[in-house]
């Protein structure tokens, strides 16, 4: 589903070989429906507009949604970080360019930029991790996939994602009880990871902290499938930002850092 409102057309940039584009961009506008109580766009909303602009990419080589169906085989987010200069409002226009900065065994390395108008509002890197899904096992990148999908040379925007340690709330940290809702899983058969955002947020607003990060960092450890009924989410405050983590009895699903950027 797209994150916008009525579609926008996506455009490629700077075709490749085999016309697979080395950049994707996605053209959205912000919906009533992707906003929050400010009437700007909530923080799952905003990585639903990059997950659709990722999935859109990949699927030019079969390697997005695509996959799933074909090889029964499918990326999972690993790593996330982000800075956002600012939260789009209501009815306000973006524009999401992604691209790959690389492949290696069983990760995919992607960076995106969003953009109002001439205005950068958001860069991020991610890392991801490919996935049989019948095993539920980490797996190499076909070969087909890896050679054909084209590299941008553009600077990563946090280039030492993949060996960030990012470390969870210590003991007597600040705890929220969320309840797991239908909505939240795809079709994958576990919470979609755009969830884990609107946990989080949701977190932070009951907390009486700032509920839009300027900078956020995220380690995704396991998924949360259609057993589990709650997740807790913990907040520490360390170092002018705060660090939380997502778990429930079977342990942690996530942690991370959120910050004013």
């Amino acid at each position: 589903m797209n994150p916008s409102g009525p579609e926008q057309p996506s455009r490629q940039r700077d075709a490749a070989e085999g016309g697979i584009s080395r950049e994707f961009v996605l053209d959205g506008r912000v919906s009533y429906w992707n906003v929050d109580r400010d009437n700007l766009l909530s923080l799952r909303s905003l990585f639903a507009f990059l997950q659709e602009a990722a999935i859109k990419h990949a699927d030019q080589c079969g390697a997005g949604a695509q996959a799933k169906a074909a090889r029964g085989e499918t990326w999972v987010l690993h790593k996330m970080a982000a800075a956002v200069g600012r939260y789009p409002r209501y009815e306000e226009a973006l524009r999401v360019t992604t691209w790959s900065t690389g492949i290696r065994t069983f990760k995919g390395y992607r960076d995106f930029r969003v953009h109002c108008g001439t205005e950068l509002v958001v860069s991020a890197s991610s890392v991801w991790l490919y996935l049989n899904l019948a095993s539920k096992g980490i797996c190499r990148v076909p070969r087909d996939i890896a050679d054909g999908f084209p590299t941008h040379p553009v600077a990563s925007f946090f280039p030492g994602l993949e060996k960030l340690r990012m470390e969870p709330p210590a003991g007597g940290s600040i705890e929220r009880d969320i309840s797991v809702r239908y909505t939240d899983f795809d079709g994958n058969g576990h919470v979609n990871n755009t969830a884990y955002f609107d946990y989080l947020q949701t977190a932070l607003a009951a907390g009486g902290f700032p509920q839009r990060p300027g900078a956020i960092q995220l380690q995704y450890l396991r998924e949360i499938t259609p057993a589990v009924d709650q997740v807790r989410v913990s907040l520490e405050q360390r170092d002018g930002g705060l660090a939380f983590s997502l778990g429930g009895a079977a342990g942690a699903f996530a942690h991370g850092l959120a910050g004013p950027g």
